[in-house]
């Protein structure tokens, strides 16, 4: 018997249960928690002489899900497919569709910008069709990333061992660390020195900097002066002058600030990250649950945020009518722009959604505070505050210049002044106000004082991860929706690692990048890489196949691939390293490796001799009066490939091994233990209790023997701004 209702199928829990609300028991929703088909994992699933067509498998964590659904499908004779307005949302429900084809079933794509109950039953009466370009689009990219990562990743195990891994985008994004890496390390240090002098005028002070000398601009590093001796001479100059000094010059020049336009993905993560010192990732986590949807106390649930995928600044007139008559009953009539503000997307985007805004406008931050969660309201309000800036008036700067002049010398002192707030009184940020000079007239002033400073021209700056996301946005690498999945998969391979927030490669990732770049430069070419977008997008719009576009794309794979794999040997051995050192089981030299694990000294005689251990291995050093609790021998402290341990000085007759010792106690109380040193699964260390399982107390931070002087609690931790107390969590002077 044929179901009365229909079938809505979403991706994920959360927006099911806010379609729920929405729909009522006219329609099933369920969730099929993303991707439920995709390329399979032990092979490349790609048949390049068969017009590039792929082989789909169930993901092996869906098959339970997948049977579900064929089972509540079973009855059903309209299903409505509403996963995400992108190619991937797309993919997802085509494969869906391929997965519940039935005779007589019909499939019909919703697709909605926001979950609102509007838009849903806006998509639900307007239902359309899928979309196979946009499919073939996302295969396309699906396929040449797995040609590019399955055959380059086996090549590069090859040279540097097992687990390594190359990735179309990855790659790329690894050399533009590594080039800025180069970059700092090329930088040679320019010095030169910054003079500044103090002028009054009726009580009135400024600090002008030297900006030109006998006519000739000096206010560059590169033309300022580079030495003691050129600044002395600038020194003697003002010492000796017995002249006049004579503000000679004041400009005011009024500058008109336009709203900045609404969040695109990495604009809302570059500002998440400056101003809420949020990663990209947990923005991008907060942001999905916005979108999702709400429980909004008794009422249903509701998404309050557009989709967070987007690289089009483009708002609907809608949204725009709405916000500028909140700005009229709220701010007043003069508070909103004269005509409605519009913005241009950049070349290059797909324009497939709009900003990133709230769904309504008249939901406000402090209308919501005791529904969201703090993280969610901060990044809630800085996505409503930008959006109802866009349509208030533009705010107005008057910049001051002063000219001073004397003994051949030009001094130039500026400041801003905030005319008119405009949009500033809700977007503070964007608005830089340096300093406001005093009301001073052209004519004599008195010179009070000179400084003179060392400087040195500084290298340009590591890349924070939202920084490198507004870097692949510039260069066109990657879509929004890869950003985030591509930086962690460089941090999860070991190839970059975090510093104080910015990312700086590892030597296997400065490894990995010269050895590819150089073994195939047309794959890992930053412009080859934003021109396949480029021809992804040709492919959605429909003006190329999906077949041509992959025979363009992977001719130079095969070309490099067949030379890569001609000098595997060779490049194997020129990444030795040679040592000093003797094996201690045959006497033949040791070379330093590549393995799975990183670097490790190996034998030259190998295979015949299969003698290895760590490169920085310590084992000589005995570590303080421990004894061996199996054998009673000395324990050594050594280095594997999990961190520091210690193991029996009579390995490997005796195996004993354990995590090292930080001579503090468990601060539990009565537990006995002590805290030592681990590493968790994604590499970071950690500390807990020596009694795991039986005690599971731990912490991130290096603990220390040491009271809290207020509560007492029998430790405390080192952290990057101090001692902090994990008890009463303050910080504790040192």
């Amino acid at each position: 018997m044929k179901n009365t209702k229909d079938l809505v199928i979403i991706e994920s829990p959360a927006k099911a249960r806010s379609l729920k609300s929405y729909l009522g028991d006219r329609y099933e929703i369920f969730a099929s928690y993303g991707h439920v088909r995709d390329l399979p994992r032990h092979y490349i699933g790609v048949d390049e002489k068969n017009s590039f067509k792929p082989t789909y498998t169930i993901l092996p964590d869906k098959r339970k899900i997948v049977a579900q659904l064929k089972k509540i499908a079973s009855g059903f004779s309209r299903i409505y497919l509403a996963a995400d307005p992108d190619r991937e949302g797309e993919a997802i429900c085509w494969h869906l569709s391929q997965i519940l084809e039935e005779d007589g079933r019909v499939f019909k794509r919703l697709r909605f910008n926001a979950v609102t109950k509007e838009t849903v039953l806006k998509a639900l009466r307007n239902p359309s069709v899928i979309d196979m370009q946009l499919v073939d689009a996302q295969q396309a990219r699906r396929v040449m990333d797995r040609l590019v990562g399955y055959k380059i990743s086996s090549y590069l195990q090859k040279i540097l061992g097992g687990g390594k891994s190359a990735g179309r985008v990855q790659t790329v994004v690894l050399r533009i660390i590594q080039q800025r890496e180069d970059e700092i390390s090329d930088f040679i240090p320019v010095e030169y020195w910054l003079i500044e002098a103090e002028f009054h005028q009726n009580n009135k002070v400024i600090k002008a900097s030297l900006f030109s000398v006998d006519g000739k601009r000096v206010d560059k590093p590169g033309k300022a002066p580079r030495s003691s001796e050129e600044a002395l001479i600038i020194h003697q100059r003002l010492k000796d002058y017995t002249g006049e000094w004579i503000l000679s010059g004041i400009q005011r020049k009024i500058r008109s600030v336009k709203p900045p336009p609404p969040f695109i993905t990495s604009t809302l993560q570059q500002a998440a990250s400056s101003r809420l010192s949020y990663s990209p990732s947990k923005t991008m986590t907060i942001a999905q649950q916005l979108y999702e949807g709400i429980s909004l106390g008794d009422k249903e649930r509701s998404g309050l945020i557009t989709y967070m995928r987007t690289d089009s600044v483009r708002i609907s007139p809608e949204s725009i009518n709405e916000c500028r008559e909140y700005i009229s009953e709220k701010y007043g009539s003069n508070m909103v722009s004269e005509s409605p503000n519009r913005y241009r997307s950049s070349k290059g985007s797909q324009d497939a959604h709009e900003a990133i805004r709230p769904a309504s406008i008249k939901l406000a931050p402090e209308i919501l505070s005791n529904v969201l969660t703090p993280p969610q309201r901060a990044l809630y309000s800085l996505i409503w505050n930008r959006f109802l800036a866009t349509q208030m008036k533009n705010a107005e700067i008057e910049k001051t210049a002063f000219s001073v002049n004397g003994a051949g010398l030009e001094f130039i002192c500026t400041g801003d002044r905030l005319m008119s707030k405009g949009f500033s009184i809700i977007d503070r940020a964007y608005i830089r106000i340096e300093k406001e000079l005093p009301d001073m007239k052209k004519g004599s002033v008195i010179f009070e004082s000179e400084t003179r400073e060392q400087k040195f021209t500084s290298p340009p700056s590591r890349f924070s991860e939202a920084r490198l996301v507004a870097e692949m946005k510039k260069k066109g690498i990657g879509r929004p929706s890869t950003y985030v999945s591509t930086i962690g998969t460089l941090k999860n391979r070991k190839y970059v690692e975090k510093d104080g927030g910015v990312l700086k490669p590892t030597e296997l990732g400065t490894t990995t990048e010269r050895l590819l770049v150089k073994m195939f430069p047309h794959i890992f070419e930053i412009g080859f890489t934003a021109s396949m977008e480029d021809l992804l997008d040709s492919i959605a719009n429909g003006d190329e196949s999906y077949v041509d576009v992959l025979q363009k794309l992977n001719l130079p794979l095969v070309s490099s691939l067949e030379i890569a794999m001609a000098t595997v040997s060779d490049v194997r051995s020129d990444l030795q390293e040679a040592t000093e050192e003797i094996c201690p089981e045959c006497g033949s030299p040791l070379v330093v490796r590549w393995g799975k694990y990183g670097k490790f000294k190996a034998c030259t005689a190998f295979p015949k001799c299969k003698f290895s251990k760590p490169v920085n291995e310590i084992s000589a050093i005995i570590y303080k009066d421990r004894s061996c609790s199996v054998c009673g021998g000395k324990l050594l402290l050594n280095i594997g490939r999990y961190g520091r341990y210690l193991r029996c000085e009579k390995y490997p007759d005796c195996g004993h091994t354990e995590p090292v010792p930080l001579g503090v106690s468990c601060p539990i109380t009565n537990c006995g233990g002590e805290l030592v040193e681990k590493r968790s699964r994604a590499g970071r260390i950690f500390y807990s209790c020596s009694r795991y399982p039986e005690c599971k107390y731990a912490i991130w931070n290096k603990p220390l023997d040491r009271t809290c002087p207020r509560c007492g609690f029998p430790i405390l931790e080192e952290r990057k701004k101090g001692i902090w107390c994990p008890s009463c969590k303050k910080s504790i002077s040192n």
